[in-house]
Formats: structure tokens, C-alpha cells, sequence
């Protein structure tokens, strides 16, 4: 039935959570297993370091992975806790709008554009690591999606205000801008706003890119064959579905339903045709008994 969807009670599987959901569980989990091995193994913690983390040694060694994988080990339970929140309340929102494949580039895309700018920056044998560039990201296509849109926040987790994105946004750019100016360029900050500002970018580059009716390509494979293939992914813009349902017939509208929820979960509700909505709509009445 259509109430008893994934979207309203997921059960505990990986295959119905999100990518953010399985993201925070990373997080939280790369975070303990370098918490533990601090204490116990520093030489362990040095592997990390040299072959995890991003840096300029890392990008002459070759390790090709660094500009992705630093994103997942944080500098103190603060500083995750922080990423965490942010994925939780705008990373969800995002990755719902422009569908998950979209989401996943923009992971990728800001980890590594935050990473080689905050480079050009800070070559001098220090190291990176948080993933507060996906987080600015997020918040900057969340932002340029739906600027006039009032949310509340509740500030110093108390007090609701409510704002704009588009001021949001503004305000976030003006600090990180003030702290890479005056407090990284100098040296008398650890905070990287650099990486924070590539990943603002990122987020609008995404943004603008789907706005142009462009799609991230991905691959599937064929269970008839090995053959791998590159797939557009629609999400946002087009579907040339054109079946025709009768809503006299409840199967012939569950099917149609599934097929609908179906393609929200891979790629968001912004991905529906008119007719689509139009579908879901009149089901949730025919399909509530």
C-alpha cells in the first residue's frame, strides 16, 4: 500500500537508506576507529595520516584517493558533530530534491574541489581532514534551490529565527571569506576555510549545471550479460513515460504507484512528470483502505 512505502517506515537496511544515513554511520564509525587507535596505536594513527589524509605529499605520492578520503576523519568530536548536524538537516533536503545519483557527485565533486583549493593555500606539510567541504556544498546548492523560502533556525540551539536561504547563504560566504583572509592566510587559524569556500563552489556548480537540463552520467550493469553501460540520470527534468493508467483497476494503480515512489528514492521528487504528481496525488485517496 502506499503508506507502507520506505519514505514513511524504513526498515533497518542499507538498500532503503539514504546516502546520507549511510554516510553519518561512516563518519561516526571512521571517527571511533581513529579515536581507539590514537590511544592504543600511534603508529596505526600514522598510517592514517600518511596515507588517508589529504596533502600536498599524498597528491606526490600518487595516492589519488586522499582528495576523497579525508573527508571522512574528523579533528575532535566537535568539529563531527558539527558535519553531522549539517548532512542531517541539509544534507537530507538536498539529496531528496535532486535525487541520489546527483547527491553522490556532489559528495565527490566538492570533496575534491575543497581539497585541491584549500592546496593552493597550505603546501607546507600540513594536512586536511572533515568533511565540511560536502557539508558547504550541500548548503550552497540547498540555498541557491529555494532562496526565498523562509526556514527557521533555532539559534544557539534555543531561540527560532526565521530566515532566507539566500541571506544564509550571504552570510555564511561573508565569514568564511573574513576567516581565509585574515585568519588561514595568516596562519593563525587550523580552520580550513579555504576547503569551506571550494566546497561553496562546488554546491553552485551542481546547482547550475541541472539547472541547464545536464545530468551526471552512471553506470549499470546488466545481471543478462557483463557488459557494463553509461546512463544518463533524468533526475529533475524529463521522463518520456507515456503509460496511460486506469485508475478503475487498484493493480494496474499499485503498480503504477511503486513504479513512482520507486523513482522518488533513486531521484528525488523533483524528478516526477505533471502526470506523475498528478497520479500520486489521486492514488493516496483510491489506495488509503
Amino acid at each position: 500500500m502506499l503508506y507502507d512505502r520506505p519514505y514513511m517506515k524504513r526498515p533497518f537496511s542499507t538498500k532503503n537508506k539514504s546516502t546520507v544515513e549511510i554516510l553519518i554511520g561512516i563518519l561516526i564509525i571512521c571517527f571511533l576507529i581513529n579515536s581507539i587507535t590514537s590511544v592504543f596505536s600511534s603508529s596505526i594513527s600514522n598510517l592514517f595520516f600518511e596515507n588517508l589524509y589529504f596533502s600536498s605529499g599524498a597528491i606526490t605520492k600518487f595516492f589519488l584517493w586522499t582528495p576523497f578520503t579525508y573527508s571522512f576523519f574528523h579533528d575532535g568530536p566537535f568539529h563531527l558533530i558539527f558535519n553531522l548536524l549539517g548532512f542531517y538537516f541539509i544534507g537530507r533536503a538536498v539529496e531528496n530534491e535532486i535525487g541520489q545519483i546527483n547527491f553522490i557527485y556532489l559528495l565527490i565533486i566538492s570533496s575534491s574541489i575543497g581539497a585541491f583549493f584549500w592546496l593552493f593555500f597550505n603546501n607546507s606539510g600540513q594536512y586536511l581532514l572533515g568533511s565540511s567541504a560536502m557539508v558547504m556544498a550541500s548548503l550552497s546548492a540547498f540555498c541557491l534551490r529555494q532562496p526565498d523560502n523562509p526556514i527557521t533556525l533555532l539559534l544557539f540551539f534555543v531561540l527560532p529565527v526565521k530566515l532566507k536561504p539566500r541571506w544564509i547563504l550571504i552570510g555564511v560566504l561573508t565569514i568564511e571569506i573574513y576567516g581565509f583572509l585574515f585568519n588561514e592566510i595568516s596562519s593563525q587559524s587550523d580552520v580550513a576555510h579555504s576547503a569551506h569556500l571550494g566546497g561553496l563552489l562546488a554546491g553552485a556548480f551542481v546547482f547550475y549545471y541541472l539547472r541547464l537540463g545536464k545530468s551526471f552520467p552512471y553506470f549499470v550493469f546488466n545481471s543478462s550479460n557483463t557488459k557494463s553501460s553509461s546512463r544518463k540520470n533524468t533526475s529533475n527534468f524529463v521522463d518520456n513515460n507515456d503509460f496511460k493508467i486506469n485508475f478503475s483497476k487498484t493493480s494496474e494503480l499499485q503498480k503504477e504507484v511503486d513504479r513512482i515512489l520507486d523513482k522518488i528514492n533513486d531521484s528525488g521528487f523533483g524528478s516526477l512528470t505533471s502526470e506523475e504528481k498528478i497520479t500520486l496525488d489521486k492514488a493516496k485517496s483510491l489506495l488509503r483502505n
